[in-house]
């Protein structure tokens, strides 16, 4: 089989966007694949890419992957995304593909009032302890476990999301009014941080180790110059059989995948 420089990421966060632009330098062929219209808005089409739209289980992976003859997949998805991961690296057993895992470095805050939790229900329960509005940095994916879990919830609830209409819908089903829905694209500077956390009154957000590239870090510095304590979740546990830590390392892997096809080809 002729897999000569198919390179599939698994994309979705700025990282994604970034490897994928050094890839194509590479003229590597690049198949990206998002979960939503606004992930495929998020990179920047053109020679050398293409776009595969929604969401994948093992089977949707593992059919992308034969039928664009990939011979490595660079899974660059977001740190929360274990399914995801779990299912690129079953695929790749199966198939044959070579597999990357980018992590983004963790963050380096060491503040006594950041308090880390294994999950999203230890979140709920930790945040419903204090008194006063609770600022969610979290996503929409979790919404209905700080809703179930906090009986005041839609009057000390405050959930910032990306601006897409079905993270809205998530929102809006899980309990919240318009009125508590923050929504609006990042990145999130640490003084526009401030500035949320000030506007919702927050006596404690919630966020998750998403890495600095993930605006970790400004979130912990805004809450920290508050006075704010934060309830951090923290990432879950995967087994990745391979990883890098920067962009530079990812091209080298696949740089020496690229020479390895050539090489079996010839």
């Amino acid at each position: 089989m002729n897999r000569l420089n198919r390179i599939m990421v698994i994309a979705g966060t700025k990282d994604a966007r970034d490897i994928i632009g050094e890839l194509i330098k590479m003229q590597a062929d690049v198949l990206a694949t998002v979960t939503t219209s606004y992930g495929r808005e998020l990179l920047e089409t053109g020679p050398g890419i293409r776009v595969h739209e929604g969401k994948l289980d093992l089977s949707g992976i593992t059919g992308l992957v034969q039928k664009n003859n990939v011979s490595c997949i660079v899974d660059a998805s977001h740190p929360f995304a274990k399914e995801v991961s779990m299912n690129a690296i079953r695929s790749c057993e199966e198939t044959g593909s070579a597999y990357l895992r980018f992590e983004r470095k963790n963050t380096s805050a060491q503040d006594n009032t950041v308090i880390r939790v294994k999950s999203f229900e230890a979140a709920a329960e930790a945040a419903a302890k204090f008194d006063g509005n609770i600022f969610l940095t979290i996503g929409s994916n979790h919404i209905r476990v700080f809703t179930k879990g906090i009986s005041d919830f839609k009057t000390r609830l405050y959930a910032r999301i990306l601006p897409d209409s079905r993270m809205v819908a998530r929102c809006e089903e899980a309990g919240l009014s318009a009125g508590r829905i923050i929504a609006i694209k990042g990145p999130f500077s640490e003084e526009m941080n401030i500035e949320m956390l000030k506007y919702c009154k927050a006596a404690v957000m919630v966020t998750k180790e998403s890495g600095e590239t993930g605006g970790t870090d400004q979130k912990l510095d805004a809450a920290a110059k508050l006075g704010i304590p934060v309830v951090l979740v923290e990432r879950p546990d995967i087994n990745y059989p391979r990883m890098a830590g920067s962009i530079d390392e990812v091209v080298e892997f696949v740089r020496k995948q690229m020479q390895t096809d050539i090489n079996v080809v010839c």
